[in-house]
């Protein structure tokens, strides 16, 4: 199947306008706004489901008023560590790095707290760039060695400072270490990391086994639940504290301490002032320990957003690139750019629907270079079309072997200049009228193409010998007419005889021999009351009594 040359040139242009957008698709202008509409799709997507297992003990304003400065004595850990311990926590995870000692009294509370219930986790963190753990900011020894479990606690923003993905694991030079995120969620849920890929870790144990996606580099894109103040359930930590004392003492509890059996407690600081903000896709002011909320949360109810890896952005890139080369050829601009713009649309919509199913292909790079490619390949089809019509309007007006303006187009002028003649008495016009003197001698003498460069050349002549405004037509045969707008009597007579004399001064040449040529030419006015046969029936009387007078000369019928 041969392809027509325009949709050859559309494939090519929108080919073009693909690989331009993938080429800059890394650069930050273009990157921020593909991020960007990330963002957007979580906000109106809206709040979604978290795990009820993880409960929030946050330390807030009300509760440093009221105990004092921070930081607080480690007793305090001590009396909420046991607290929710014998609430039925399961897992107490401290938001809070403690990696200097504190009091005597008060570091031996904490270290005997978590020794007794064993469920405590406290984190670490890296130094960055660094991945030695020996250099990383490390719980005390004595805290350490009692610990259920630790985990990093580094997080990093995109290039925009927006914080959308979490590390999961951390490939140090001699050992594999894990988030908090993660080792909360595999303690939790008994499982242990079979494999590590860059795309994906494998979780698993006899009963249980999935796949935590992750981009290349191993972080894993945070599916935000919704925002910080409609998820999760959160507790002050005094009113933890005295609720845990109601229950000692029998009393009913002023918050429901049955939230708290067979959880994971968070505890953290979101007191003004002392908390870990981070701006994140769904909300500029975001707890750190939420984003950790959060992210455990995806993982405990295998909630995740899979990003579409690249070669499949790339194809879909392309794709819509194409479309507007396949489907524009700039015959109904106005139902085409409508079909651009549905298709804009309906990509917008199945991204969307993909993405509440936790499937996440890149949307602004494909969108712009559907946008590109339809510009590219629309102007094209419009220069293409443009062209083709100027084509064609010159081809149904001119002559096809002088160049010259065939009659029919001409009368049109001419009916144009006599109505603006009519309108204005001053508007005066001159028409002239050639004729080849015994033209067919050559052609019988020399042959039609001896004949037909003489009519070449004479209308050559013509048209260098009057103005640009000046309008030259070939009337018919050997016989052409001039429009000389503007133009008085007189002066139509004096450019006739101009035209003659530079015929006559003009060898005709082919490759054998030169031909000597003249003309006899008919002038007429343009009077009031004209149609366009009246006055050119002037001009030809003029004609003929020029090649009745001996030809080769200038002739008029009417008085100058």
């Amino acid at each position: 199947m041969k392809l027509s040359k325009s949709l050859v040139f559309n494939i090519a242009l929108a080919l073009l306008a693909a690989s331009l957008i993938a080429a800059f698709s890394q650069e930050d202008f273009l990157k921020h706004l593909e991020l960007s509409s990330l963002d957007l799709f979580f906000r109106l997507r809206g709040a979604t489901s978290f795990s009820p297992n993880i409960v929030i003990v946050e330390i807030s304003d009300s509760d440093i008023s009221q105990v004092g400065r921070w930081p607080w004595m480690r007793s305090w850990h001590a009396a909420i560590t046991k607290a929710l311990s014998d609430l039925g926590a399961k897992a107490v995870y401290f938001d809070i790095l403690f990696p200097e000692a504190s009091s005597e009294e008060d570091d031996a509370l904490f270290e005997e707290a978590i020794k007794v219930t064993d469920k405590v986790y406290l984190p670490f963190a890296f130094q960055l760039p660094s991945l030695d753990i020996h250099q990383a900011i490390l719980p005390l020894p004595r805290f350490y060695k009692y610990l259920k479990g630790t985990g990093a606690i580094n997080i990093y923003p995109d290039r925009d400072g927006i914080l959308r993905r979490i590390p999961i694991t951390f490939l140090g030079r001699d050992n594999v270490y894990h988030h908090s995120a993660l080792k909360l969620a595999m303690d939790y849920l008994g499982v242990e990391p079979k494999m590590i890929k860059p795309d994906y870790v494998l979780l698993a144990d006899h009963n249980l086994h999935f796949k935590i996606p992750t981009s290349g580099d191993g972080q894993m894109l945070v599916n935000w639940a919704g925002k910080w103040q409609d998820t999760f359930k959160y507790y002050s930590f005094l009113e933890v504290l005295n609720a845990y004392k109601d229950f000692l003492d029998k009393k009913k509890p002023s918050i429901n301490i049955d939230d708290f059996k067979n959880s994971i407690c968070l505890v953290g600081i979101t007191a003004i002032g002392l908390y870990d903000i981070k701006p994140v896709s769904i909300q500029p002011e975001y707890p750190g320990m939420g984003v950790l909320a959060t992210a455990l949360s995806n993982i405990l109810n295998k909630n995740f957003m899979r990003e579409a890896p690249a070669w499949a952005n790339l194809l879909t890139l392309y794709i819509l690139a194409l479309l507007p080369s396949l489907l524009i050829f700039g015959e109904r601009p106005l139902r085409e750019a409508i079909f651009v713009l549905l298709t804009g649309i309906s990509y917008f919509i199945l991204n969307f629907l993909l993405f509440e199913n936790g499937h996440r292909i890149d949307l602004f790079t494909p969108l712009l270079s559907l946008v590109v490619s339809y510009s590219a390949v629309s102007i094209y089809n419009f220069v293409r079309i443009s062209i083709e019509r100027q084509s064609f309007f010159k081809m149904s007006v001119t002559d096809g072997l002088t160049g010259l303006y065939n009659i029919r187009y001409f009368k049109m002028l001419l009916d144009t200049e006599i109505l603006l003649a009519s309108a204005d008495p001053n508007k005066k016009f001159v028409i002239v009228m050639s004729d080849v003197d015994h033209f067919k001698r050559f052609n019988d003498t020399y042959g039609h193409q001896v004949g037909d460069l003489v009519l070449k050349s004479v209308a050559t002549v013509l048209k260098n010998s009057v103005r640009a405004l000046d309008v030259v037509a070939r009337y018919g045969g050997e016989e052409m007419i001039v429009l000389l707008r503007g133009s008085s009597l007189r002066d139509g007579v004096n450019v006739a005889e101009k035209i003659r004399k530079n015929i006559e001064s003009c060898l005709v040449k082919d490759q054998n021999n030169n031909y000597n040529v003249t003309v006899s030419l008919g002038v007429s006015i343009s009077q009031r009351g004209d149609t366009v046969d009246t006055v050119i029936k002037r001009t030809d009387d003029g004609l003929y009594k020029a090649k009745e007078a001996g030809r080769n000369r200038v002739s008029t019928v009417e008085a100058g």
